[in-house]
């Protein structure tokens, strides 16, 4: 493990992104809970989680994200994650978490698939 999780939320015009820097264990919960509220309060439908400068996460760290994807989808908003490593991205297929959020290898895909028109 390296370090503490440090939050960044950042806003577009289609969709809110919450950058996350160091470790996602349950100390991060409620840093993470923090930003999601911060970034969901933007009341667009998209939020991206953006994972890639991101080392470590545990089970308790996923438990977060699950909830947060339960918040999500509670208030009418999307969570798109970005730039896990295979690993991760392996282990959130795994247990569940890409039924209900899509996967995306960067953030500007993640941003073509928003533009996308609706089918």
């Amino acid at each position: 493990m390296s370090e503490e999780l440090q939050t960044t939320v950042r806003e577009l015009p289609e969709a809110t992104v919450i950058d996350l820097v160091g470790d996602v264990t349950s100390f991060a919960d409620a840093r993470l809970h923090t930003s999601f509220d911060t970034a969901s309060a933007r009341g667009l439908k998209y939020i991206i989680l953006n994972f890639a400068a991101v080392e470590y996460i545990n089970s308790a760290g996923i438990a977060t994200v699950i909830s947060i994807l339960a918040d999500a989808r509670g208030r009418a908003q999307q969570l798109l994650i970005v730039g896990l490593n295979d690993h991760y991205r392996k282990i959130f297929r795994m247990v569940g978490v890409a039924r209900y959020a899509e996967l995306f290898e960067t953030e500007q895909q993640a941003l073509a698939k928003i533009a996308e028109p609706a089918s």
